[in-house]
């Protein structure tokens, strides 16, 4: 019982609710442009180096692995946000990761689409309670990798640096 994602998933906003976290992490990817369109870009770029690498398949499940944890961690970060600004700024960035993650999942299979989120969903929560016991220096890395992602100038390298995990 204590695996079922329900029990995670409170676990993980348990944790959230309890921490104080800075906004500075708020990483709204769109400039007040169409974030439609900002997102079919990138999406197109991730999938283009996807079938370019050799390790197509390990690497399309390692990208929506980490696109799955950054739209976790930013829905939870959009409920811990006291400000109102950041708080948008986190929604909006969680909605564009949720996008693209689904779009960038579709040629998995469902079971194995639900395994790598829910092997997502325990590494935030993991994250989440080391950030608890740390800071927020625990999420700093996988927030600017998460950015990288979805920055057309940073993709290749984020891409590079998940192909060598």
């Amino acid at each position: 019982m204590s695996d079922s994602p329900g029990v995670i998933l409170l676990l993980v906003f348990g944790v959230i609710s309890a921490l104080p976290i800075s906004p500075r992490f708020a990483y709204a990817q769109s400039a007040g442009g169409d974030s439609t369109w900002a997102a079919l870009d990138v999406t197109a770029a991730i999938n283009s180096a996807i079938e370019e690498n050799k390790e197509g398949i390990e690497l399309r499940e390692r990208v929506v692995r980490r696109f799955s944890e950054c739209s976790l961690m930013y829905g939870g970060l959009s409920k811990l946000a006291s400000n109102a600004e950041a708080k948008k700024n986190y929604v909006q960035a969680q909605l564009a990761t949720m996008e693209i993650e689904s779009t960038i999942a579709r040629p998995l299979q469902s079971e194995k689409r639900l395994e790598i989120e829910e092997a997502a969903r325990k590494s935030v929560a993991m994250m989440l309670r080391a950030m608890n016991a740390q800071g927020d220096k625990e999420v700093g890395p996988l927030l600017r990798n998460c950015k990288a992602l979805n920055d057309l100038k940073e993709i290749k390298n984020a891409l590079r640096e998940l192909s060598l995990r």
